[in-house]
Parts: structure tokens; sequence; C-alpha cells
């Protein structure tokens, strides 16, 4: 199971939080067709059931030593609310029928506030009840009850769903207290039958945290049960992975010694889990947002232990991939599967942005920048951002790394091997230039980007000269095409011209192009151009020499445009506007139209609308690119056209 398990997440913060969409939003379908689609296998999903979800009161019990003779309850008196189980049913099912191995991971704040802290004196004084109170038999006759009614309504689900017994209970129980839940709640579940006599259950040990959990479950509890995955979580160290919080201020990760620690840690799971012949998952890992940021604000996340109230750092977003990356592929490489730890937007560890959530509004971290923590001193985003994933965290743990994606004639266009892989800079004419990668809070989309740093200008753009590669241009002759990217420049004053040096079968040179005025905020430009019939060579420049400061460049693309992209007029009686369409399409029509239909460049259906007179189409959730957009009105005629979606 673990080896099919593999790479997954969790879906933290949502059935985990006192009401479902407090904390986060609710979950919807969309999220769990988002993961599997992006390659995970796995997703964990933490679920409380303390708090309104389950009636009988035990407060009513004393928590006094020597008093448990006083319960007169039983497990009837806790009852878990049919409609939140029909809740849990629907999140499941949605999970499992996207492929997905689905964790149910009994987890949250009511089940620590009324349960687990409840074992701990030291850490909770007024909360403590003694092990022979009435209060904690009570306690302990409610958590079974729980999971003996999860466990009945389930038990007909497929092997790939797995129960978790409780999330990090060696905070507050001992190892005999938790050898004694795991004993107790494994028989519940396998006496239920069906499927669980034999289902994957996730335990740990009490007492030691971190790697140390697992190592401390009772062998005879491993050696009984044949279908046990022990689990442990790894924030170490937490002062970069709560570098958001005081005095947490390790703000960079991955240097010899940081990586070694890890191994060794793993190391001795790997040893331990060999000697008693069982698997390993890894349910928890990650670290905090790039400079302490929260998606949802477009500033700093909120940290009330702080002196300021927000976070007083956080990660340095090459720091933060690369603990995602090695994590991940440590625990792979021993055979551990893992979700990393992911809250959403709200959150101040964030991997997916929640967009599947109609309520969801976050903002573009490439826009914000933090000028001090204390005092706080921020520029807050404004740009919206409507991507899914924190893409460079996303894809380090599904072991994407070091692709350069080519476009058209464009190599290495996502700048994801670096400035020196395949671009090239000619400063010239007086002009004094520099290029590299740039750093977080200049980057696009928090990912690798192209920085050109022109500190004396020369006397007109093509004083600085950034090169692609010259290609064969036999395959682009006599087609259409159009160029796009993102740029920003470090003042509202400059500008860049993008340029193709074009040569011809007898050797002639020409520099069309397209000259684009930069704002401080990344923009995006295109430029279209058919490649004439003759020509033998092509090369992608932008030339930027005539003003000092740094320009920034990021996402290049070259698509075949077969149709001009101006607004659509299709015929008399109708027009379709505008194209390129960033949010929504309008259609004007003398007919009705009442069927809509949207083809990706691969032929797929990506977008299907009925109605009796559709008058836009909503674009802002669809992938940027070319599309192919066929209309039907009401007297079945259809009408098809090639659009751009930006």
């Amino acid at each position: 199971m673990v080896s099919n398990m593999g790479r997954g997440i969790n879906i933290g913060n949502v059935l985990s939080a006192p009401v479902e969409g407090n904390w986060a939003p609710a979950v919807t379908q969309q999220y769990f067709t988002d993961v599997a689609s992006a390659g995970f296998t796995n997703v964990r999903v933490p679920i409380d059931f303390f708090g309104d979800r389950t009636s009988g009161d035990t407060s009513i019990y004393s928590s006094a030593a020597g008093t448990s003779a006083s319960y007169t309850g039983s497990p009837s008196d806790y009852v878990v609310s049919a409609t939140y189980l029909d809740r849990v049913e629907e999140v499941i099912t949605w999970g499992l029928n996207e492929g997905l191995i689905v964790i149910l991971d009994f987890h949250g704040a009511k089940l620590k506030e009324e349960f687990l802290d409840r074992f701990d004196q030291a850490y909770a004084p007024t909360l403590y009840t003694y092990p022979d109170s009435a209060r904690r038999t009570a306690d302990n006759e409610k958590f079974r009850a729980i999971w003996g009614q999860i466990a009945n309504r389930l038990k007909d689900y497929s092997y790939n769903l797995l129960f978790e017994i409780v999330n990090e209970p060696y905070f507050r129980l001992s190892e005999v207290e938790m050898n004694t839940i795991n004993t107790d709640v494994l028989s519940i579940i396998r006496a239920s039958g069906s499927n669980n006599t034999s289902r994957n259950v996730i335990i740990t040990g009490g007492g030691e945290n971190s790697w140390e959990a697992p190592l401390q479950i009772d062998t005879a509890i491993l050696s009984g049960d044949a279908y046990l995955i022990p689990t442990f979580h790894y924030y170490l160290p937490f002062k970069f992975t709560s570098s958001s919080r005081d005095p947490q201020d390790q703000n960079t990760w991955g240097d010899t010694s940081d990586k070694s620690s890890v191994e060794t840690h793993f190391d001795n799971v790997l040893a331990w889990a060999n000697t008693n012949n069982v698997p390993v998952f890894l349910g928890e890992f990650g670290a905090d947002n790039t400079l302490g940021y929260n998606y949802s604000t477009g500033d700093l996340a909120s940290v009330s232990s702080n002196a300021t109230g927000f976070a007083d750092g956080g990660p340095d977003n090459a720091s933060r991939v690369e603990y995602h990356r090695f994590i991940a592929e440590e625990a792979i490489s021993r055979g551990f599967s893992f979700a990393a730890w992911d809250a959403g937007p709200e959150s101040n560890k964030t991997i997916h942005k929640r967009t599947d959530a109609p309520s969801t509004v976050n903002y573009d971290i490439n826009d914000f920048t933090v000028i001090s923590y204390d005092p706080k001193n921020t520029s807050l985003s404004t740009v919206i951002d409507s991507s899914t994933w924190v893409e460079d965290v996303k894809n380090a743990l599904l072991g994407i790394t070091g692709t350069c994606e080519t476009s058209g004639i464009i190599s290495n266009a996502d700048i994801e091997c670096g400035f020196d892989t395949d671009w090239s800079l000619l400063a010239q004419n007086g002009a004094v230039a520099a290029i590299s990668n740039t750093d977080v809070a200049n980057s696009y989309n928090s990912s690798t980007s192209l920085e050109i740093d022109v500190t004396t200008a020369g006397p007109a753009l093509n004083a600085v000269v950034v090169k692609n590669l010259d290609v064969d241009a036999s395959t682009y002759a006599s087609n259409n095409y159009v160029f796009s990217g993102y740029a920003k420049a470090s003042s509202g004053s400059q500008s860049m011209r993008i340029r193709l040096r074009v040569e011809d079968i007898v050797g002639a040179v020409s520099y069309p192009g397209k000259t684009i005025a930069l704002s401080t905020n990344y923009q995006e430009w295109t430029y279209e151009y058919t490649v004439p019939a003759n020509t033998a060579g092509l090369e992608f420049q932008i030339i930027c020499g005539a003003s000092t400061g740094s320009y920034y460049f990021d996402a290049f693309k070259m698509e075949e445009q077969t149709l001009s992209v101006a607004n659509v007029n299709l015929n008399d009686d109708l027009k379709v506007y505008p194209n390129p369409a960033s949010n929504v399409m309008h259609i004007a029509s003398k007919n009705r139209i009442q069927n809509v239909e949207l083809f990706d460049v691969t032929g797929k259906n990506v977008y299907a609308f009925k109605d009796d007179n559709i008058i836009e189409i909503q674009t802002v959730n669809m992938k940027k690119g070319f599309y192919l957009l066929k209309l039907t009105d009401q007297n079945k005629n259809c009408t098809t056209r090639k659009i751009l979606l930006n």
C-alpha cells in the first residue's frame, strides 16, 4: 500500500477546524481533481469529530483522582452527527473517485482541547483529568465510541481509504497511554467487519515526537496486525520551518549540515522499520511561506505571538523549495510515502491556493515587498493571483526539477534552468550591464526569472542585447506566431523592445520587433509576427540599453496563430470580444447563442455551457493560451474561431 500511496498532500485546516470554513474555505470536488491532475497519489484529510459534531458532555463528570467509579455513562451517550458523517463521506468519495488514496486522520483543535490536552498536567493544568477520574473514563469512552461510528459507517469502502487513529498524540500522551489507545481502537476497527478487517491503519507512538514517535510503538502491536503503517511528522529545524515566528529566525536552509541531519533521522526510522518489517508514512512536513507571506491578504501573515503581530521573517524562496524537495526525495528513496502539510492561502504554509472554492481571493506574491519586518513596513500586493498552486513547491514535491521549457524558437523560455542556460548578454556602444537570476522579491510567480541590470546606458535600446539561441527557421517559414511574456522594470520610465534577428536564405538580416513601455509590476506583452517564406534563421532577442535600471523577464512563449487575434467579427450577425481576453469574453448576436464549447490545442473539450441566450463566457480560471471557440445558435448553425486567453 505505501508504494501505491507515493507522494501526497494534506487538505489542512478545513474539516479539522472547529467549523468547516472558519480557517480555510470549505473543500470542493474540484480540489481533488486538482490534486490528482497535478500528479499526487494520496491526500490526507484531517478531520475533527469533537465539539458540536458529537453529542455527550463529559464535563459533567469529575476530573479528580479516584472518581472513576462515579462514571455512569455508556458509549451510546456519544453520537456523531449523521449530517457530519454524510459530509465526511462526500469528501472521501470525491478523493477516491479521482483515483487518490485517501487518509482519514482524526485531527483537530477540539480533539486537542477535549481529549489530548487533558492527559498533560504540566501543559494544561486547568484541563488535566486524573487517570482514575470519572472525566478521564468518559473522555476515553467518547473517543472510542466515535471511532466505532466512523468504522461502521465506512467499513464497506475500498482499501484505498486508510484510517489514522489520531494526529500527534505524543505531545500529550505517554508511550503507555498511546499503546493502550492503539490497541483499543484497532480492536474496534477490526471488529466492525467487512473491509475493516484488513484495512490499512496508520498509527504512531507516545512520549517522543518527530522521527522518534513511531519508534515508541509496542512491538507486540506491530507484530499482531499485518495492516499497520507507522507514521511520523518532520518539521526540523523549527527555527527554519517556523521562521515567520519570533524567535525562529533561520531564513536559509540546505547546507551539508542541514541535509546530513535529515539523512541521519530518516536512516534511524528506516533501520527501525526494517527491524520490525513495517512500512512508513511521513504524514506531515513543510516550511513557512516565502518571506512570511499570506496569499489571502497580500501582506505578511498574522502572528499574534510576535511583537508586531505579523511575521518577523520567513524562508527565502530557494530554501523553501529545496526543503520540500529534499525531504520528499529522502522519504521516497527510503520507500516511505508522504503527505506534505498544506493549509491553504490563509495559512502560513501554502501549496494549493484553494482556488477550488468560489470565495477564494488571493494576491500575487510578486507584487509584494518587505521594506522592514520590525517595525512592520510592507508594500501590499494588490494584483489578483488566480493560479492554483505555489508551482515551484508543488513541482519540488513531485520530483519535477531542472526541466527547461522550450517554446518555439525560445529555449529555456521559463528561465527555470537559470540565466546562463541558452541566454547571453551583449553590452555595446558604451553601455554596461549584467545578467543574473532575480531574487524572490522580483521574481514572476515565485519562479526563477531573468534580471538585467543596466548601470551605464547607451545611446539607444540596442546598446544592451539579451539573446536566445539562433535556430533553423525552415519549420517556421510562412507561418504566423504570437510571442508573449511577462516583464517589469525598477522604474516606470524604462522601456524595452522585443525583436527577432531574421536572416534570409541569401544572408540578409533584419530586426522586426515591438517597443514596450514597462511598469514596476509584471505585465504581459504580446508581439505578432509572420515569418517570411525565404527565412533561414531566427533568433529571439530583447534590447533594453537606453535607460539605467533593472529589467525583469519571465514566461516567454511562442505560439502559432493561424488567424488574427483582433476583435472578432465572425459575420454580420455575431461579435465576440475582447480577443485576447483575460476574465470574460462577451457575445453580441442577433441570434440566440445556446451552446458554447472551448477546445484546447490538443482538441480536448475544456469548457461547455448551454443556455437559452448566452451573452458572455467566464474565462478567469482558464489556463492561458490559444483555444478554438465553437458557438451554436438556436437554428443549430455553428461557427468556430481561434481565440487567445491571457
